[in-house]
C-alpha cells in the first residue's frame, strides 16, 4: 500500500504516519513546515507543499503516485483562506486529475447533516471552520472518486484505547484520541464497504446512552 498523507506533521497526521509505517506501508508525508517534516525521516518520504496552490498540490500527488490519499489538513493560509476548504479542495481536485481514486478526508462532527445534532457551544466556537469543512465535504462528494469522509468527535491526546468505533449515523456524539482515530482511518483505507460513506468516529465508551438505537458500523 502506498499512502500519501496531507497534514502529516499535525497532531493527527503524526500518528497516521507512524501507524501506516508500522503496517509496512510506503508512506509519503506532505506538510507545510519543512522543519517539522524532518522529524518524520525514517518513517516516510516527504514533500513541503503550499496547500493554497493547486498546482503544487497536484505535483506532490504525481510525485508520490499513491494508492490512497488521506487528508488531515486544517488551519489558515497566509491570504486568510481556511485550509479546511481551500486545501482540501486542492487535494480532492489533484486526486481526480492524477487518477488517484481512493481519498479519505478527515472532517469533523457538526459538519453537514450532523450539524443539527451539534451543541451550540461548538458552533459558537468554530462555526466558520465547520462551514468550510462542510463545503470541502460537498466538493469531494461531487467528484468521481472512491471517497470516504470521516467525522471524528472531540479529539484528545494520549495513548490509544482500542475503543475507537465508526458509526454511519450523524447523531453520534463523543470523543476519541488522535491515535485511535488514526487506527480507524487506516482500517477504512482498505475497506471497500466504506467507499462513498460519511462515517462518524468516536470512542464507544464516550457515546451517550441516548439515542439508544445507534449502532456501530461493523464492516471496517
Amino acid at each position: 500500500m502506498k499512502i500519501l498523507i496531507f497534514g502529516a506533521t499535525g497532531r493527527t497526521g503524526r500518528p497516521l504516519v507512524a501507524q501506516a509505517a508500522a503496517r509496512g506501508w510506503t508512506v509519503h508525508a506532505a506538510g507545510r513546515d519543512a522543519g517539522r517534516l524532518l522529524d518524520l525521516v525514517g518513517a516516510a518520504d516527504s514533500s513541503v507543499v503550499d496547500l493554497g496552490d493547486p498546482a503544487a498540490v497536484a505535483a506532490v500527488v504525481k510525485l508520490a503516485a499513491p494508492d490512497v490519499i488521506v487528508s488531515s489538513v486544517g488551519g489558515t493560509l497566509p491570504d486568510g483562506r481556511l485550509v479546511d476548504e481551500a486545501g482540501n479542495d486542492a487535494i480532492s481536485d489533484a486526486a481526480a486529475r492524477c487518477g488517484v481514486r481512493r481519498v479519505i478526508q478527515i472532517s469533523s462532527l457538526a459538519c453537514g447533516d450532523s450539524r443539527p445534532f451539534a451543541s451550540e457551544r461548538i458552533i459558537a466556537a468554530i462555526g466558520p471552520v465547520l462551514d468550510a469543512k462542510t463545503r470541502a465535504e460537498d466538493h469531494l462528494r461531487a467528484l468521481d472518486l472512491d471517497w470516504t469522509i470521516i467525522r471524528p468527535g472531540g479529539l484528545t491526546e494520549g495513548e490509544p484505547t482500542g475503543s475507537g468505533a465508526l458509526y454511519a449515523d450523524p447523531r453520534v456524539h463523543g470523543r476519541i484520541t488522535r491515535a485511535d482515530l488514526a487506527d480507524l482511518v487506516l482500517r477504512v483505507v482498505a475497506t471497500p464497504a466504506t467507499i462513498r460513506l460519511i462515517l462518524s468516529a468516536v470512542d464507544r465508551t464516550t457515546l451517550p446512552a441516548e439515542p439508544a438505537d445507534i449502532r456501530e458500523f461493523a464492516d471496517a
